[in-house]
This record gives structure tokens, C-alpha cells and sequence, in this order.
């Protein structure tokens, strides 16, 4: 089978994905001669003019604060042009009736772009550009034309999200909660990723009060040592971060964490990884995201000195691993016997006579199929066995529980299943 154009949407956090892409450009050039390549993302805002001088096959670039001009690429293409599409239009919105969604119970919405915290191992400043918050109101119509559709949970978007402010009033993200949180029909609302020094009481406030607030916060501590901290520009100390998970559990007591942990960043000693382990084991998070630090352009930590071993970096990353499963596990574990609400996404990976759903606070359920129930159902599930990343059960004979789709005019932005 040819394509005539193929769009490679790209991630250069790691370094991993970026040699991913050069491979794939090579293949489809190989398997699809005539068609355009087109590469999108943070890859294409990274590299730009040396992409299309390394990948003669490469069509064109556009950067992700250029998205909406692909209709322009393609006839600059057509003239004969390559062109190079980067950078960033603070003024530049998008028409939400263009995205495609492939859930049909669960809608991602972006309320802020970019990032002004320029950590010094992260790239995303550069390639994702400074922070843009999206108008308060315009982000309501997008969730409320999400559940007259039938949407049941909506995933709020943004690099660092607790930075969001209303361009037009002001508003921060804990009145974007409390806004969101009045809409009909909408069964949970979670949000990603927050900064643990922008994370405040009013923000927990919030989280306590509304019941339909995922129990799930994703919330990234990078290193447990202090000295690591600073190297990394992160602006907290784990005195700090420790301080805020008290709180946060005092006020929500159900709340299920998760984190993201970066291993081997320059000049991390043993201590200072011994540092991150005792941490992991104080916290006790649900779900933990772990990296060996790589090397990102532009960045200062990709200048420092006493850049750790690969073989060093992978031995402490897979003793992270060994103790964040076994926490996992015994978390999970301590749920068997218990009832959970489950909001079915679709069918099981691993067998087809099985739904698969989420938690309240993220975690994954698998169940045999009652009758009469359906994507898009909350189902009162009874948890019979765990691992480290998923659960077990039965669907209790209670019947699911159907959310009503709300009157009104289908929106041309419906999600598709």
C-alpha cells in the first residue's frame, strides 16, 4: 500500500525516540518513494534545516506551534519547495472542531501550552516554547460539547498545568476545577502534569472538595537528593515536596500518586540515589514513570561535568524498578476484596470476553463482560486478584450506571470511537 503523505508527530524529551525517527524516515523511504514525508512535533522544532539535510526524503518540517499551517506546507511542497516551519505564535489558536479523538469515553483537552520552568535536563522550553494558557471560556465549551457527547472523563493537558492562567481574567487552575467540575454529565475529570512548587492549598482545597476529581495526581518529584535538585533547577527541596504529599493526603486521604523519576542525572553519587530510593519507599507511590537521564540539546545539564556511566545509569534504574513494583504490587494487593467503581474504556488487551476500565484513581481493571453493559458504563466491580500494574475482578450485580448524554446539538468536534 502508498501513501501520499505521511506526518511523523515527534517527542524529543529523550533521546531514545529522536534515533527512532531517523530509522523510520529510512524505511518508508525505502517501502513509499513518491509519497511526502512530513515531519511534525518537538523533533522538527529541534532539529528544523538539519533534518531535511540528513533525510533527503523529508518533504517538509512543522513545529508544534505550527501545526495549523500543513495545509500551507503541502502546497509550498507542491511548487517545489522544502519548507521549514518552526517557532511560536502566542496570538495562533486552534479550531477544537478539527481534533480527532479515538475514545469514545475519555477526551484530552489542552488548557496550557509550553513551559517557562527551563529545568536544566528538559528540553521542552525550547521545542514547545513559552507557556500560553487558553481562555477560560473557550476551554468550558470544548468539555461541555465533550459531554453533550457522550465523553465521560476529561484529561486536562499542560506541560507544567498548575501554571495555567486565563489570559482574559486571571483565573487559575483551581477555578478552572471548580468551573469544570458544575458540568452535567461528566463522571471525572482529571489533569496532568503538575509542578510540585506551583502546587498550593487552595489547589488541594479543590481536590477535597469535589468528589468527581480523579483520585489520581500525577506529580513528579525527578531526584530525592537535595544537591540533585538544585543541579536540576528544580526550585523545591524534598524537604518541601515531602511537606506537600502530607498535605495533599491529609486533605484527600484516597488520593492515588504517581511520579516521574529521572536516574544517573550528572554527578548523582550513591548517596544521592539512595536518596531517591528512601523517598520512593516513604511516599509509596501508585505508579512510577523512571528514565536514566540522556543528554538534550540546548540544555545546560548536557554541559555538565561528571556525566554518569550508561552502565552505572541502567543498574540503579533497575533496582528502582525492583522496589517501585513490589510497592506497586503490595498496593494493589491490599484492593483485593474491595468494591471499586470501574468506567469501562473497551475490550481487554489480553482477552476479548473481558472489558477493560479505569479506577477513580487511574488504576486498571480487567472483568469478565456482564449483559447489557457497554463502553462508556461505570460498573461497581469487586476486586478478586492483583499485580503491580493492573487488577482483577467481577462485575457485582448492581447494573452499571448510565450517564445520561445530555440534550442538544451534536457538535461537529464528537469524539470518535
Amino acid at each position: 500500500m502508498r501513501a501520499d503523505l505521511i506526518l511523523l508527530n515527534t517527542c524529543s524529551v529523550r533521546e531514545k525516540p529522536v534515533r527512532k525517527l531517523l530509522t523510520r524516515i529510512g524505511e518508508l523511504t525505502k517501502h513509499n518513494l513518491s509519497g511526502i514525508i512530513g515531519i511534525c512535533g518537538c523533533v522538527a522544532q529541534q532539529e528544523g534545516e538539519d533534518l531535511l539535510r540528513r533525510s533527503p526524503s523529508v518533504g517538509f518540517i512543522l513545529g508544534p506551534g505550527q501545526l495549523h499551517r500543513v495545509g500551507e506546507a503541502l502546497r509550498a511542497v507542491d511548487q517545489g519547495h522544502r519548507p521549514v516551519l518552526t517557532g511560536f505564535d502566542t496570538e495562533t489558536g486552534y479550531d477544537v472542531r478539527t481534533i480527532f479523538r479515538t475514545s469514545s469515553t475519555r477526551g484530552m483537552v489542552t488548557v496550557i501550552e509550553g513551559c517557562n520552568e527551563y529545568c536544566t535536563f528538559c528540553v521542552v522550553p525550547y521545542t514547545r516554547g513559552p507557556e500560553v494558557s487558553r481562555p477560560m471560556e473557550t476551554i468550558l465549551q470544548e468539555v461541555r460539547s465533550l459531554a453533550r457527547n457522550g465523553i465521560r472523563e476529561v484529561e486536562l493537558l499542560g506541560q507544567t498545568i498548575n501554571a495555567y492562567r486565563c489570559p482574559a481574567t486571571g483565573a487559575d487552575l483551581a477555578d478552572l476545577l471548580e468551573a469544570l467540575a458544575g458540568i452535567e454529565g461528566l463522571a471525572r475529570i482529571r489533569f496532568i502534569t503538575s509542578h510540585p512548587r506551583l502546587f498550593d492549598d487552595r489547589l488541594i482545597r479543590v481536590l477535597a472538595r469535589h468528589r468527581h476529581l480523579s483520585r489520581y495526581l500525577h506529580l513528579p518529584f525527578q531526584a530525592g537528593s537535595d544537591t540533585v535538585l538544585a543541579r536540576m533547577r528544580r526550585r523545591y527541596t524534598r524537604e518541601e515536596y515531602l511537606d506537600l504529599i502530607g498535605r495533599i493526603r491529609a486533605a484527600v486521604p484516597d488520593i492515588n500518586l504517581s511520579t516521574d523519576v529521572i536516574v544517573g542525572f550528572p554527578g548523582e553519587t550513591e548517596k544521592d540515589f539512595r536518596q531517591t530510593l528512601d523517598l520512593l519507599e516513604s511516599v509509596r507511590f501508585g505508579q512510577v514513570f523512571a528514565f536514566a537521564y540522556s543528554p538534550r540539546p540546548r540544555t545546560p545539564a548536557a554541559r555538565y561535568d561528571a556525566q554518569v556511566p550508561e552502565p552505572v545509569k541502567k543498574e540503579r534504574l533497575a533496582r528502582l524498578f525492583e522496589l517501585t513494583d513490589a510497592i506497586s504490587a503490595e498496593l494493589n494487593a491490599a484492593l483485593v476484596g474491595s468494591t471499586l467503581p470501574v468506567l469501562i474504556d473497551g475490550d481487554s488487551r489480553r482477552d476479548p470476553g473481558d472489558w477493560q476500565g479505569r479506577t477513580e484513581d487511574n488504576r486498571v481493571v480487567n472483568f469478565p463482560k456482564p449483559e447489557a453493559t457497554a463502553v462508556g458504563d461505570i460498573v461497581t466491580v469487586r476486586i478478586t486478584r492483583a499485580s503491580a500494574h493492573s487488577l482483577y475482578g467481577e462485575a457485582m450485580n448492581t447494573g452499571p450506571h448510565r450517564l445520561p448524554v445530555l440534550d442538544g446539538e451534536p457538535s461537529d468536534d464528537r469524539a470518535t470511537a
